[in-house]
């Protein structure tokens, strides 16, 4: 994964492409070329601007487009997270208009270097040359809608975690129920912490390790943002790719309630997503906690813990190591 955020592209603006090659193209006017025929001397001057102009078009889009990841070679939780930022099919689409648009300006490129092999008015030259600069431009123009959705899906693929291949613990629950401030004290991560809703506006990782007899255990822990009880379809971006963690990463999930509904939401409520958050990941492990002990404490059969305090968070890292290990 880093290896491929280093290589995602830059993406620039149809407009700062073109910029950039007419500035190529400049470039060329001031060069003197030394052939005594003046046909021949102009001949060569506009295939040398033409070459420069669409050279840089050409190569800008390349890029963007080879150094973009293969969508579908992506891990499930990246491409998961793509779709709900982007949309894969919008991305699709995009990546093949670029590919599009440097097909088109190669071939257009082909069909006035052949006209101007056989022009012999410097006239007709220059009438070449700024028919090619206007039918380049309009087709990098075209692309702009496309630009910008790979330029969103770059940027957002820069700022995604990087997630390593090792035993992976999700931390769920409604917002402000201390999900980040338990994800500070399992591990070495120091998500900031504020205390009202929805604070979490991405995913956070950290990790924690077991040194036992010796042999030493790595396990990464993620924050995911609040979720709240209500279905699928009507959840906002920011809850989808709490749910994409937990589908794509969690080998076990600690699912977070707060009795004293000083998070601003009913307990009815904390339960009733606990029991979504059950049926929808039957498979998944889940160790259920209490938090805000230091305030209150119910009769329960879940672990109660605070993470003002730091009480009972011992007993639940032993909880964790207990259930990954069997």
């Amino acid at each position: 994964m880093r290896e491929m955020q280093r290589r995602l592209p830059s993406i620039k603006s149809s407009q700062e492409i073109l910029d950039k090659a007419f500035k190529r193209a400049k470039e060329i006017s001031r060069k003197r070329f030394f052939e005594r025929d003046r046909i021949k001397r102009a001949r060569i001057a506009s295939q040398a601007k033409i070459q420069a102009f669409t050279d840089t078009i050409i190569t800008e889009l390349d890029k963007y487009v080879k150094n973009f990841p293969t969508i579908d070679k992506l891990s499930g939780f990246h491409k998961e997270m793509l779709r709900i930022k982007v949309g894969i099919d919008e991305l699709r689409k995009a990546l093949g208009a670029v590919s599009w648009a440097e097909r088109m300006c190669k071939k257009i490129r082909r069909e006035t270097l052949r006209k101007l092999k056989y022009t012999t008015d410097t006239n007709a030259m220059a009438t070449l040359r700024k028919r090619l600069y206007g039918r380049v431009s309009s087709i990098v123009n075209q692309i702009e809608p496309h630009l910008k959705i790979i330029k969103e899906a770059c940027s957002f693929m820069e700022t995604l975690p990087y997630i390593e291949n090792i035993s992976t613990i999700v931390i769920a629950g409604y917002p402000n129920v201390g999900k980040s401030s338990l994800l500070r004290l399992l591990s070495r991560a120091k998500p900031e912490i504020a205390s009202y809703p929805f604070t979490t506006k991405e995913i956070h990782v950290g990790h924690m390790e077991k040194d036992e007899r010796h042999v030493r255990e790595r396990y990464q822990i993620i924050d995911t943002p609040g979720l709240l009880d209500r279905p699928l379809e009507k959840r906002n971006k920011i809850e989808l790719q709490a749910i994409a963690a937990l589908k794509h990463l969690a080998d076990l999930i600690i699912f977070i309630l707060d009795p004293t509904e000083t998070c601003g939401y009913r307990l009815e409520e904390q339960m009733n997503l606990l029991r979504s958050i059950k049926k929808e990941f039957s498979n998944t492990p889940i160790i259920i906690v209490e938090n805000k002990s230091d305030l209150m404490k119910r009769k329960s059969p879940y672990m109660k813990i605070s993470c003002k305090t730091g009480e009972g968070v011992e007993k639940l890292k032993e909880k964790i190591f207990e259930t990954l290990s069997s």
